[in-house]
């Protein structure tokens, strides 16, 4: 290679000097924006980076909101149905609670004629309670064919209470008082 520049005469070794100059810096300015770019790259890359972790914690916590979204609305969904179904109506809660008591009745087959309501406000939320009170006298298996009526009726309907009031005064017969809650919704 020395040899070739032993080839040029002075006014070509300046300009291939000249060149090799412009061509240096060139260069290194190339290096030093290439350096700036690289720097900037990276830190683009870093907060690429930081964005989709963001992103991916965010769906996430999406996600489990959307279930419980829908968990909340196939919730209200299920207290529709229980109140459609299950509750009795606040404006008509005597007349239906006596025809569905008087339905239970006949359905167990036990006579029933003393029958006093009571009315109680919960502490929380519309619901609202009715209690019933009745007593009549029967033997075990109608007691049981009772309670399994009331059990198997769809409706809201929870024995409170049952008191033996004389066992034995004739052989097989119960005096029995028992105590039914009706829920309904104002």
């Amino acid at each position: 290679m020395k040899e070739l520049f032993n080839l040029l005469n002075l006014k070509e070794r300046r300009a291939a000097a000249v060149v090799g100059a412009v061509l240096g810096a060139g260069a290194l300015l190339l290096l030093f924006a290439s350096i700036r770019e690289h720097r900037s790259a990276s830190r683009a890359a870093a907060e690429l980076q930081a964005i989709e972790q963001n992103y991916q914690i965010l769906s996430r916590t999406r996600n489990e909101v959307k279930k419980e979204w829908q968990g909340w609305m196939d919730a209200q969904k299920d207290m529709a149905a229980l109140r459609a179904g299950h509750f009795f109506e606040g404006k008509k809660i005597t007349q239906d609670l006596r025809l569905t008591l008087q339905q239970i009745f006949d359905a167990a087959g036990i006579p029933v004629t003393d029958i006093a309501y009571g009315y109680t406000e919960l502490v929380k939320g519309s619901v609202q309670k009715v209690s019933v009170d009745f007593r009549f006298t029967s033997n075990y298996m109608m007691l049981k064919r009772l309670l399994d009526t009331i059990e198997r009726h769809p409706r809201f309907l929870h024995v409170e209470k049952i008191d033996f009031q004389s066992i034995g005064k004739q052989p097989g017969l119960l005096e029995i008082k028992i105590s039914l809650a009706g829920y309904y919704e104002n």
